[in-house]
């Protein structure tokens, strides 16, 4: 890409990578997102765009955008009603600042799940917990570590003194998630009816 006009764009912080359309006269980028054929500056005119909130060596983790539904509907085993996920992401973002970001592969422009933080009320308190589901095709690769690591000291650069994960006791990749950010298991810990044990970093 060295060799077009936008190879540092944001456009590429998308999660639909973009298109170079060659004229005799111009290159213009071609985003798969957009209606129009040729948009002259993506970044500023696109609707959908969103900056991106963190980066690490492999992904980008940005805010979702109405487009995405159809990638957080396809992970089945942690959304049950994509619609009513998407709302509540958006009242998070609104409310909190934050919620679940979108984690983007950055080589390939490919959503592999999410990963964020969120203000999650655990027996009356609310606590600053770091989340993770990925997609079934993308696990195993290191991603939830990676993103929840960033995820982590994004949360303490902004002033929390601890996060959490709430985690089930048979959820033993999650366990070795939360062990690599340093965290330690605490209390059990009934969420939406389900049994989990917390497990908590506090910030050094």
């Amino acid at each position: 890409m060295a060799d077009v006009p936008f190879a540092e764009s944001l456009c590429h912080r998308c999660a639909a990578p973009p298109k170079y359309v060659r004229t005799a006269r111009s290159t213009f980028l071609r985003c798969p997102l957009l209606p129009e054929k040729y948009p002259r500056q993506p970044v500023l005119q696109c609707t959908l765009f969103r900056p991106a909130v963190l980066t690490t060596e492999r992904l980008v983790l940005r805010e979702l955008t109405p487009a995405d539904e159809p990638f957080v509907a396809s992970m089945t085993d942690s959304v049950a009603d994509a619609a009513d996920w998407m709302r509540r992401s958006f009242e998070r973002y609104a409310r909190d600042g934050f919620s679940l970001w979108l984690a983007i592969d950055r080589q390939s422009g490919e959503p592999v799940g999410q990963i964020g933080l969120l203000a999650q009320t655990v027996e009356g308190v609310v606590e600053p917990e770091v989340a993770y589901h990925l997609h079934a095709r993308a696990r195993r690769r290191g991603y939830a570590r990676e993103g929840a690591a960033a995820v982590r000291d994004w949360a303490f650069a902004r002033g929390y003194d601890h996060v959490i994960a709430l985690v089930r006791e048979d959820n033993v990749a999650s366990q070795a998630v939360a062990r690599s950010l340093g965290m330690a298991p605490g209390d059990p810990a009934t969420h939406h009816g389900v049994e989990h044990v917390v497990w908590r970093v506090d910030r050094r």
